[in-house]
Parts: C-alpha cells; structure tokens; sequence
C-alpha cells in the first residue's frame, strides 16, 4: 500500500486510557480493536489486560512503526527514549507533527506567563498545595495568558499541520480558547500536577515511569496490526468494542453514515466509542439506526477525563 504520509504525526494518544478500560471492565470483551496513532491507549490496555485480543489500525503506516519503536524501547528498558524523566523533544514521546504545538506551547508559556523554575516547582511533588495555588492564581491571572494559546492554536497553524479538515466542525478562530479553557482549567483540578497528560505539555517529559502503566512494562504486548482503514477490518463483527478517536472530527455526514453502516456488522451489545473535540455534532442522530447512547458515559467523562482535550466522549452500544 503506498502512503501519503512521511511520518508520524502523533508521538502520543492525548486519550485517556481509563475510558476505554471502563468499557472493557463493563461488556468483558475477548476482542477490540482501536485507532493506532500514537500507541499510548492499546499499549495502555494490553498491559492491563493481556489476554484481551486487540487489534490497531491506522491507515499511517508510520504510527504502526512508531509503536513498534515503542514496544522496542520497552524490551530495552530504555526510559529515556521514552521522555521518562527526561526532556527530550525527538524521543518517541514528543517526536509527533502534533507534538510539536504542544512544545511551541510549553516555550509560549514559559516566555509570557511562567519561567522553567516556576513550572518546575509547580509539578514537583514536595510543592505545597499553598505554593502551588499560589502559581495557578498567578497564570490565571495573567494578562497574556491567551498569548501562547493564539501562537499555537490559531486556524493558520493547525491547517498547515493537518489541512483545514481538522478545523470542519469547529467556528473559525475558536481553537485557541478552546485549548486555552480546556488546559488552564485542567491545571486548577485537583493534583493536576500528577497529570501525565499536563507533564507531557508542560515538562516535555513523564515524571515517573507509573504515570501510564505501559511505561513500566516489559514490552510483551502482543498487538495485530492492520495498515489501512476500518474498512479494510474485513472481520468487525467480530470485535466486541470498536474505538475510533476523533475521526469524525475530520468527516463529513456522509462518511459517518458509511462508518455507521458498516458497525452495524457488529454483535448486539458490542459498543463503539467516539471522541469529539470542539464538536458538538451528535452522532447518534445518525448511528440511531442500529444504536442506542450511553448519555451517563458523555456525562462522566466530561468531568473526570485527564486528557484535557475532548468536549464529548461517546458510547453507543448495538442494538
């Protein structure tokens, strides 16, 4: 199959695994399968249940590549090519097209709104909870806090990145606040510094190999691997749980249809999961048909999903 891209986009999955792992604790699936892209999720979750058959597909050959590197730096042990501990922006977990914004972002932030020490302290461990809120006032009310976000997450960038597909469902110019309400306010919950998912932005690196359970593994997880898209899964109805990102972030209503159409393959009881980022569309308007919504599912992860990235997590189980 010839390829239309040149390398990997996405270093990381900014998905929290405990979304999908919530499901698979609920319906005990035997099958699943997932998007690749940075590997994180089925990494995650073939960790946590090895006797789970999961399946990745990724019509980027490159992130296949790219999690394959990762499970190698797993078998050698090798933390540092896996940003634990250390900040390194061309190792595996930095090295994305995509994660690049989020490094021009760290260097924004620090440049107008922080310093190196201050976001330090703020992710160190023996930091008071006082210091701390201390810091988090202090960014907030900063009068250029927009300023990195306006950098990073404008229009322009994003589309020279991805193409103006990855911008179809949401206003235009409405990224940058978008990320900037979803990330400050992130930082303002609870043990936000124990988030890996705002260590990664911020530090450029993992504090501790625990913070995701594949990081302390062995690299003995035993993933099938399709290059294509989830057309080319000739056997889905096979699969008790079928992830799929945001990839109708990127789609038009005809593409949903078709995808909606053939998951209907699926067992009844078997579910898919959905993210939305600045997207409100509602998908089970079109998934109806052969699905019910979970709305309870939306509803908590709104509030307790660390990614920091989606405005709706969706879960439609089969009729």
């Amino acid at each position: 199959m010839t390829s239309i891209f040149n390398t990997h986009l996405f270093a990381v999955n900014r998905e929290d695994h405990l979304v999908e792992s919530q499901v698979i604790e609920q319906l005990k699936p035997s099958r699943m399968l997932t998007i690749a892209s940075g590997g994180c999720v089925p990494l995650n979750l073939k960790t946590i249940y090895p006797d789970l058959h999961l399946s990745v597909f990724d019509i980027n050959p490159h992130q296949l590549s790219h999690i394959h590197n990762k499970i190698k730096a797993l078998r050698n042990s090798d933390h540092e090519a896996l940003n634990i501990g250390k900040k390194n922006n061309a190792s595996l977990n930095q090295s994305g097209k995509f994660d690049k914004m989020f490094q021009d972002l760290r260097e924004a932030f620090i440049k107008y709104i922080s310093s190196k020490n201050e976001m330090n302290q703020f992710f160190d461990v023996n930091t008071t909870v006082e210091k701390r809120g201390a810091i988090q006032s202090n960014w907030q009310s900063n009068e250029d806090i927009e300023k990195p976000f306006e950098e990073v997450f404008n229009d322009i960038s994003i589309n020279n990145i991805f193409g103006d597909e990855a911008t179809k469902h949401g206003q235009p110019g409405s990224y940058v606040n978008y990320m900037k309400t979803k990330i400050v306010d992130g930082m303002f919950r609870k043990n936000s510094h124990l988030n890996p998912f705002l260590q990664h932005i911020f530090l450029g690196y993992y504090q501790s190999k625990f913070v995701f359970p594949y990081l302390s593994s062995n690299g003995d997880q035993d993933l099938e691997f399709f290059e294509g898209d989830i057309f080319s899964i000739h056997n889905v109805s096979s699969y008790d749980i079928v992830s799929l990102s945001n990839i109708f972030d990127w789609s038009e209503n005809e593409s949903v249809e078709e995808h909606a159409e053939y998951l209907s393959q699926l067992k009844k009881g078997s579910a898919v999961i959905l993210r939305q980022l600045n997207n409100h569309k509602d998908w089970i308007k079109i998934f109806s048909k052969y699905f019910v919504e979970d709305e309870s599912f939306d509803s908590h992860w709104q509030m307790h999903d660390r990614s920091l990235f989606y405005d709706h997590i969706k879960l439609f189980i089969r009729k």
